[in-house]
């Protein structure tokens, strides 16, 4: 089968959340999982469009600094943090005001 190999590119990537963010799988084409799954992408201080939803949801922030927003919290977030956002909750993210930030996002239906 060979090695598969997922990357992030803009290039890539599709508009997403009102078309405030960028994303894309993240596992290689062909890859069945239990769970879904994106990329979700910022930059220079844009935010993403506040949602929510009955799912519980992970992001692992891979690349830059910004914010996570769950309901009326808002705490600063970097690459190697995992957030968790719980089923219902409101969130949002805010990339810093320069450069990339760069998540995986991975979702499921709450009773697995």
């Amino acid at each position: 089968m060979g090695i598969q190999i997922s990357r992030f590119t803009k290039e890539k990537a599709e508009s997403a959340h009102a078309n405030t963010i960028l994303a894309m799988p993240v596992l290689p084409e062909g890859v069945k999982a239990p769970f879904s799954h994106a990329y979700g992408y910022l930059e220079n201080g844009n935010m993403m469009e506040p949602h929510a939803h009955p799912t519980p949801e992970v992001y692992i922030v891979i690349s830059g600094k910004g914010y996570v927003m769950i309901d009326d919290e808002r705490q600063e977030v970097a690459n190697g943090d995992v957030i968790n956002i719980p089923p219902d909750a409101s969130h949002s993210m805010i990339a810093q005001e320069q450069g990339d930030f760069l998540w995986a996002a991975f979702w499921w239906k709450a009773d697995n």
